[in-house]
């Protein structure tokens, strides 16, 4: 049996990976912050993970949970909109936090692979109509806080380490994400699940073709106006004001295809997650306001085509 420590395996789409490991033969080990989120989450699966309490900025414990580890998959960091409010608070956990693992990884395990969980944003954001985004072609251009804490992180990790493995995300369908709420309307963009996401990362673990390189992946492309209109119709809830980010479109996510073989979901299963997990009861006023808004986003998209 191997041994997996995963770094934020309490947050959304770590814990995701927890439960799809659990009935598998590797031995997980749970790294976290301990809130009153991640109790909830061990109190479900208690007996079958171990938990550790605790921060990647504590280098002597980072250290202690590596050296007993087989892989590392870092799904750690501070997210916008905290993330860019200051430069130190991007830092600490998505940089200093990486630093540390990949240290403890080269001084006292140098066989454990690490797994990173990048972004997209690593590009920048795009100035033109149409970006397409390519590993070996395009530059990244990180512009905020945010994304130049985790290019910071992919590069100290590649002057580091031989075992590792970047895996550049696209937009990851969860409630509240920061950036499905900020992207903008009237684009072409990747999405996944965190289950076909998760499913990349267990079928490349042992995986040697992997190591050493950044993949871009995706699960599916859609344009915005239909992913924001097919989340309100399965939430009722919707965000239109202060749509500014559009960072392009992977030209080369299937690459990662040529080593694992994933079932993914198109944007119909994927929108089943909001329904599935919705357990918001609007009110009459917050349905209203939420209808007022689809309206004025629907005028926006006929106005958009008219032009």
């Amino acid at each position: 049996m191997r041994d997996i420590l995963i770094t934020g395996g309490t947050g959304k789409i770590g814990f995701n990976l927890v439960e799809k490991l659990l009935d598998t033969n590797y031995s997980v080990t749970i790294f976290d912050l301990e809130s009153p989120n991640s109790l909830k989450k061990m109190s479900s699966v208690k007996n079958n993970v171990k938990f550790v309490y605790g921060d990647v900025e504590d280098e002597n414990l980072v250290r202690d949970l590596v050296k007993r580890n087989d892989f590392v998959i870092d799904y750690a960091g501070i997210m916008p909109p905290f993330a860019n409010l200051d430069e130190d608070i991007a830092n600490s956990t998505n940089f200093i936090g990486t630093k540390n693992i990949a240290d403890a990884i080269k001084e006292v395990n140098p066989e454990c692979v690490y797994f990173y969980m990048s972004f997209i944003s690593v590009f920048g954001e795009a100035d033109k109509a149409k970006r397409t985004i390519n590993v070996e072609t395009e530059s990244t251009h990180p512009d905020d806080y945010y994304s130049v804490s985790i290019i910071r992180s992919e590069n100290y990790i590649r002057d580091n380490l031989e075992k590792f493995v970047i895996l550049r995300m696209p937009l990851v369908l969860t409630r509240k994400n920061y950036f499905i709420n900020h992207m903008q309307l009237g684009k072409r963009v990747d999405c996944i699940t965190k289950d076909n996401l998760n499913d990349i990362v267990i079928g490349i673990l042992d995986s040697k073709k992997v190591l050493g390189k950044t993949y871009n992946i995706s699960g599916f492309k859609v344009l915005t106006d239909n992913l924001i209109d097919g989340i309100y119709r399965s939430t009722g809830e919707l965000t239109i004001l202060g749509r500014s980010l559009y960072y392009g479109e992977y030209e080369d996510a299937k690459e990662i295809d040529k080593v694992v073989d994933i079932q993914y979901s198109n944007l119909e299963e994927a929108l089943s997650f909001y329904k599935d997990e919705s357990s918001v009861r609007l009110n009459v006023i917050r349905k209203s306001v939420n209808f007022l808004k689809y309206l004025l986003f629907k005028k926006m998209g006929n106005s958009r085509k008219k032009n």
